[in-house]
């Protein structure tokens, strides 16, 4: 104990005397340094390993870049993007909800006034706070929860509208295909309203039970629904944010109930990656060259099983899976991620599309298309500084009514405050 009082009384002497900075430097120079080298090391020689394997197992394929052949072969076809864009509207009187989801159709190859066209299609403008709201039956204290809920069902439900109606020949969704649910089988999550759920299915006889129109089941049932259309499908995910490499441990895993991969061997890889924090995006970032993706795998996205909420995991259990994969464009971007369900159509033919658009820029790595709907969809800040300052001057104007001291400086402070609560914040 006397060691330990001494070490911590040496630490406070060194930060009250003004060392911090110094030790600070000299370890970015010195023992960082040191630990960075070792980081570069390993990560050459654990990719090095799993690539070895990949190749062994013919596990990486290659797209070759061939624009003038490959685009005249596309004329005839037509193809969708879509996105969705969300009012930035953040203020503690209220909490309106503005979503659109824009499509961007394209006929390659099509050289009259037909060959692109945008759409929004659909929409949705409701108040969380409002008993009179249509999309959930009730608020949530999570408010930022019900927005994703919102986005991902809407994007969801645009794809099944397209598909159904035989739009277009493929579709490509900026974003993941299917999300995992689990967060949102919260105890007291609202369930859609009924004219949600017929939104989102596009079902106006749709007549479910109070559990089917939850969340989890509902989105579910659109993702079955866009399944049953037979036209391929695919998410697009630019920036993998995910700490674990789910597609290489799925890779690993196969490869060890193939015989391919003693278990002693898969553990020591399984033990490096999760030691150095390598995520599938910096591990095929290194592995793949240009035009590269690894074999897609079945990827179960609702896992682990211990994070499912026990009132509706017989809904998780039977949730669509993706064939997954990386794809690397080019060697000066990262590779990004492909999700598509398991039976998909045209696999291939399909990801060759997605390589293709990711080329049409020069210094670009991501398919163009996805680009321009995302634009298109955007919710500009003009627009939700303009929506965020009707409810403060309605705000404002209901408090004076009032005549309550107390509401009117809360009035006030929603009217000034910007960020965090800078009114309190101490001079310099």
């Amino acid at each position: 104990m006397a060691e330990s009082a001494e070490i911590k009384q040496r630490i406070e002497v060194r930060i009250n005397q003004g060392e911090f900075l110094d030790s600070l430097l000299r370890i970015s120079r010195g023992d960082s340094s040191k630990v960075q080298t070792q980081f570069v090391a390993e990560l050459s020689k654990i990719t090095a390993t799993i690539r070895d394997l990949l190749d062994a197992n013919g596990l990486v394929r290659r797209l070759a870049y061939r624009p003038g052949e490959f685009w005249p072969q596309q004329k005839g076809t037509t193809v969708a993007f879509i996105d969705g864009g969300v009012a930035n509207i953040d203020i503690p009187s209220a909490a309106p909800i503005g979503i659109r989801v824009a499509s961007y159709i394209v006929r390659p190859g099509d050289e009259t006034e037909n060959r692109e066209k945008f759409n929004i299609e659909l929409a949705l403008v409701d108040d969380l706070f409002s008993p009179s709201g249509d999309f959930f039956e009730d608020d949530f204290d999570d408010i930022a929860k019900l927005r994703d809920v919102a986005r991902m069902t809407l994007e969801i439900a645009s794809a099944f509208r397209i598909a159904k109606s035989k739009r277009a020949d493929r579709i490509l969704l900026h974003g993941p295909l299917i999300n995992p649910v689990a967060p949102y089988g919260l105890h007291g999550f609202p369930p859609f309203g009924l004219q949600g759920c017929r939104a989102i299915l596009d079902d106006d006889a749709w007549d479910g039970s109070d559990d089917e129109k939850h969340f989890i089941p509902t989105y579910k049932h659109a993702l079955e629904s866009i399944r049953k259309t037979k036209v391929p499908v695919f998410g697009v995910v630019e920036r993998s944010i995910s700490k674990f490499p789910t597609v290489t441990n799925q890779i690993i895993t196969d490869l060890q109930h193939k015989g391919v991969l003693k278990d002693k061997d898969a553990k020591e890889i399984g033990e490096y990656l999760r030691a150095y924090g390598l995520n599938d995006s910096r591990l095929f970032d290194v592995m793949l060259s240009e035009g590269e993706y690894v074999e897609p795998v079945v990827v179960d996205r609702q896992l682990p099983k211990s994070k499912w909420p026990e009132n509706w995991s017989k809904y998780i259990e039977t949730y669509p899976k993706t064939l997954t994969t990386y794809l690397k464009p080019s060697e000066t971007v990262l590779p990004f991620r492909v999700e598509a369900f398991e039976d998909t159509a045209d696999y291939t033919g399909t990801l060759d599309l997605i390589f293709h658009t990711s080329r049409l820029l020069p210094s670009y790595g991501f398919p163009v298309g996805l680009d321009i709907v995302d634009k298109f969809a955007k919710v500009p800040s003009w627009m939700s500084r303009s929506i965020k300052g009707q409810h403060q001057v309605v705000l404002l104007k209901k408090a004076l009514a009032s005549g309550d001291p107390k509401a009117v400086a809360f009035a006030k402070r929603v009217l000034t405050a910007k960020g965090r609560d800078w009114l309190f914040r101490p001079s310099s």
